[in-house]
């Protein structure tokens, strides 16, 4: 469950900036994440959404449910291109490994699957005023393909289906 922050209350960029600082995948982020072609560049993404509540950047004091002091506070993974159209996750083992208590997620990712991974949905995913979302409304995001996979184990293993 997420809880909907509304662009007039928020500044999803600043919570963005606590989990994903400016350069931080260039500067910090896993080698071995590859880039599409050499114009693309290495991208941050974080998890939960910079634009709710959930965001482990949004502060307390302004109602965030999940604060961090800093990314380094998140699981730690990233992304590797394996074959066209077969990306692959992979934890990040220069880090700690994930306790799976951590209450955000942040990767190193080329920044054309990180821009172009929602594009199918932005006129339905991101249209929250076509689903009528008002400030900490509610809202379920269901990822069915993660639905055989056991977090409950030290390593995580499974593959996500291909559509």
């Amino acid at each position: 469950m997420f809880v909907y922050l509304p662009a007039s209350v928020r500044d999803s960029d600043l919570n963005r900036k606590v989990i994903c600082p400016d350069g931080w995948a260039k500067t910090y982020g896993n080698p071995d994440t590859t880039p599409i072609d050499t114009s693309d560049t290495a991208s941050c993404d974080e998890f939960a959404y910079a634009a709710s509540y959930n965001s482990g950047g949004m502060p307390a004091s302004l109602d965030g449910m999940n604060e961090v002091d800093t990314g380094n506070d998140c699981v730690q993974t990233y992304a590797s291109r394996i074959a066209t159209g077969d990306w692959r996750l992979y934890d990040d083992i220069r880090s700690a490994a994930p306790t799976w208590k951590e209450v955000c997620g942040r990767s190193a990712m080329s920044n054309y699957q990180n821009t172009q991974s929602m594009q199918p949905f932005s006129g339905t995913f991101s249209s929250a005023s076509k689903y009528r979302l008002l400030d900490k409304d509610e809202y379920w995001v269901a990822f069915p393909e993660f639905a055989h996979c056991d977090a409950s184990k030290v390593t995580v293993a499974c593959t996500v289906p291909k559509p």
